[in-house]
């Protein structure tokens, strides 16, 4: 029969404490070589870990100006792409009406203006564009479509002009169409008057993108695609050939003043975009510095680790014969 005496039990308690001990031990270093963290980092650290928390801190925020300089760089990239369609057709429509002003007639000047009358809805498009749902020249309200159709212009157009002749007259009240609170901006503008906030990418770096739809810029750029679209005589059929065609003209000065500011804009966004990149490279050689300062003070050693998961199995299996060998005496062995 076994005998159990108060040796036995006591012995019992000992090794199966040693048991429990050894095994959380090899549960917390299991962990540490997976996650590749020390588990106690109080006492890694000293008991201090206000360093750790400051570090952590920071990069967490070095986390969200990336984020901020990453959707700020695909905006301007956007924005800059509707610009250069803009400035591309502004361009192209100038050159071509300045360089056959000498030979136009009646044929040409409707064909031009029907370039113009396309241009003009190409530009409402761009200008309506948006990015991830969110309109890019709307200003601070992001939900509107900025503009009305290129029609709805062209409609309030021919009513301010539809009884003129005279190509002076008829550039002056469309620029006081477009200059008057109740011509262009009531009529055709529906975004906010706010422009969007500046936008933290960094410590110290702001970028702002303050585009609208009804910058002056851009209503030059919709006013000469205007002013060559009334030459056709779907709006003001009553002009000479010798009136459309000057009309015609005037167009194409008025589009060259457009590009030249178009470039300004697509200069400025160039800027911006330049700014962003530094910015980011900047940030993310501060993440891994950051980074690498964090991970010396809380990695814990693989090699230690490893050697002392090795150290701990030894002393579970030594602990495990022991107790085998303890559970095997009994009075009949003994004897």
């Amino acid at each position: 029969m076994n005998v159990t005496s108060f040796g036995d039990m006591a012995q019992y308690l000992f090794l199966r404490t040693r048991s429990v001990d050894l095994n959380k031990q090899l549960d917390t270093l299991t962990q540490e070589m997976s996650t590749g963290i020390a588990s106690d980092l109080t006492e890694k650290l000293g008991g201090d870990l206000g360093f750790v928390a400051d570090l952590e801190r920071s990069i967490s925020k070095l986390d969200s100006y990336q984020v901020a300089a990453q959707e700020s760089a695909l905006f301007a990239a956007t924005a800059q792409s509707y610009m250069e369609r803009i400035n591309d057709n502004a361009l192209n429509l100038g050159t071509n009406i300045l360089s056959l002003s000498s030979t136009s007639n009646a044929t040409t000047s409707e064909e031009l203006s029907q370039q113009s009358i396309s241009y003009l809805k190409e530009t409402i498009s761009n200008l309506n564009g948006q990015l991830s749902g969110r309109s890019l020249f709307s200003g601070t309200d992001t939900s509107a479509v900025p503009l009305e159709s290129a029609d709805t212009m062209m409609t309030a157009l021919v009513a301010e002009v539809g009884a003129l002749t005279d190509v002076d007259d008829i550039a002056q009240a469309v620029q006081d169409w477009f200059d008057d609170p109740a011509g262009f901006d009531a009529v055709m503008y529906n975004g906010s008057t706010n422009s969007m906030s500046a936008v933290r990418i960094g410590a110290n770096e702001e970028v702002n993108f303050s585009l609208r739809a009804d910058d002056d810029a851009f209503k030059q750029a919709m006013k000469s695609f205007a002013i060559g679209a009334l030459a056709s005589q779907e709006y003001l059929s009553h002009l000479s050939p010798v009136e459309a065609a000057d009309l015609i003209e005037r167009a194409g000065t008025e589009l060259m003043t457009a590009q030249t500011e178009l470039t300004d804009i697509q200069s400025d966004i160039g800027f911006i975009e330049a700014r962003i990149e530094e910015t980011q490279t900047r940030n993310s050689a501060a993440l891994t510095s950051l980074g690498t300062t964090l991970n010396d003070l809380i990695l814990a050693d693989p090699a230690e680790t490893a050697s002392r998961i090795e150290e701990v199995q030894f002393q579970l299996e030594a602990l495990y014969t022991v107790t085998v060998r303890s559970s095997q005496l009994n009075l009949l062995n003994y004897m």
